[in-house]
C-alpha cells in the first residue's frame, strides 16, 4: 500500500509540474491506452477535455478542424469503434510530440 501512495504522489507531482504541451501528450496517451481496454467512458472523458483544451482563437482554422476531429472521435466511441479512436489519436499524439515537443527541444 505503501508503495501505491507513493505512486500517486509521483502521478500527481508528474502532471502539476508538467508543461501545457506536455499535459496534452498525456491526454492523448491516456485516450488511447483508454481505447485498447475498451474503456469508453475514460476515452470520451479524454476527447472532450482535449475539446476543452483548444485555443480558437489562437488556433483558428487547425483548431477548428482538431474540433471536428475530436467530434468525429466522440461519435465513434458511441458507437463502440475504439479501434479507430485509437487510430486518430494515435496519429495526432506522434504529430503533437513531433510537430510541437520536439521543436520546443
Amino acid at each position: 500500500m505503501h508503495a501505491a501512495a507513493r505512486m500517486r504522489q509521483y502521478q500527481h507531482q508528474d502532471v502539476t509540474s508538467a508543461s501545457p504541451e506536455r499535459l496534452i501528450l498525456k491526454l492523448y496517451d491516456l485516450g488511447i491506452a483508454a481505447c485498447y481496454r475498451g474503456d469508453r467512458v475514460q476515452t470520451r472523458a479524454v476527447l472532450v477535455e482535449l475539446m476543452s483544451s483548444l485555443n480558437h482563437e489562437q488556433g483558428g482554422h487547425l483548431a477548428a478542424q482538431l474540433y471536428t476531429l475530436y467530434v468525429y472521435c466522440l461519435n465513434e466511441s458511441a458507437l463502440g469503434e475504439l479501434s479507430a479512436v485509437a487510430e486518430i489519436l494515435d496519429g495526432l499524439r506522434e504529430a503533437w510530440q513531433d510537430g510541437v515537443l520536439n521543436r520546443a527541444a
